[in-house]
């Protein structure tokens, strides 16, 4: 879900020339609950993005990006843009991370910098649970001054753009072994006012909310060469519905993933991935939704590349199923 406006929820007028004015009448004072993070189809490819305790635990540095643009074919709609960083400390048993974050919604745009240390507790040759730490901020900003009506007889010269500065911190725990991995966390627990003059006192209107995610994946060995690999993710923020995320991939000569997601009473589509080599694996992914959204766009589409930093003397790939 997205930040502020939560149009998954909200019926699309059928004229879309008044999707603008739309817009404007939910930030400025609709009662909207929503899940303000962004969301991935690829969620299992960068844990990081919203579990902290990820970081380190593929036992070797790793830059990944994202980039989603969702229901392509309605103006403004939503776009991410994100950049992570991890790396272990094998010797003191922890981990770093470092996510930027560039998210467009319409007139709204938010950009997120925040750092990640994880600690690692292994339980016996083959499981360890992290604990993990977020902090850091999101700037948004508002431009009402770039908002489109049809009715030329409105005026909004009244309205000025508004910028918010809003730190925050979050915690999440992460157990994994060779074969499965389990999160649970929660990214922010600061509930920052969205509403500049903090004259808002309803429940959930125009502040951050709690985002609750629960993940897990496991990964059987159907042959020698190819490997089954399900996994879920679960968000829940309060005032909105629980969100779950059904995906299940196969494996094909630890080079290639095919698969297909179902996110219940809201899309579904199909993603792959390809090992190009040790060190870069790219994956990409396309959803369709079952909402109202339906006839007024083409999809969604969202593109990953990753890259691990492996020595020379390091030919393998590394933590290759998660």
């Amino acid at each position: 879900m997205k930040t502020i406006v939560n149009l998954r929820g909200v019926k699309m007028m059928e004229n879309l020339k008044y999707l603008a004015a739309t817009f404007l009448f939910v930030l400025i004072g609709l009662k909207v609950y929503s899940q303000q993070d962004p969301m991935y189809t690829q969620y299992m490819n960068n844990p990081l993005s919203v579990n902290p305790a990820y970081a380190g635990t593929r036992n070797v540095a790793s830059l990944t990006g994202v980039f989603r643009k969702q229901w392509v074919g309605i103006e403004g709609a939503p776009t991410t843009s994100a950049v992570s960083f991890t790396m272990p400390n094998k010797k003191f048993h922890y981990g770093l991370g470092a996510s930027l974050l560039y998210d467009a919604l319409g007139p709204v745009t938010q950009t997120g910098l925040y750092l990640d240390y994880a600690y690692f507790i292994r339980f016996d040759q083959k499981g360890t649970l992290s604990l993990g730490l977020k902090g850091g901020f999101n700037y948004f900003y508002i431009d009402y001054k770039g908002l489109r009506y049809n009715d030329t007889d409105t005026d909004l010269d009244h309205l000025e753009n508004e910028a918010l500065f809003l730190p925050n911190f979050g915690v999440g725990a992460y157990y994994y072994t060779d074969k499965l991995y389990l999160g649970l966390s929660v990214p922010k627990l600061l509930k920052n006012t969205l509403d500049k003059n903090n004259s808002v006192t309803v429940e959930h209107l125009n502040r951050e909310e709690w985002h609750c995610f629960l993940m897990g994946g496991y990964v059987a060995n159907l042959t020698e060469h190819i490997d089954l690999k399900p996994s879920f993710i679960a968000r829940y923020a309060a005032g909105s519905p629980l969100s779950l995320e059904l995906t299940a991939t196969v494996m094909l000569y630890d080079k290639v993933w095919i698969g297909g997601m179902y996110r219940v009473g809201d899309s579904f589509g199909g993603l792959v991935r390809w090992q190009v080599n040790p060190k870069i694996h790219i994956g990409y992914s396309y959803d369709l939704t079952r909402s109202v959204l339906r006839s007024f766009n083409t999809g969604t589409h969202e593109i990953f590349i990753g890259f691990d930093f492996l020595s020379k003397e390091r030919s393998e790939a590394v933590s290759r199923f998660f």
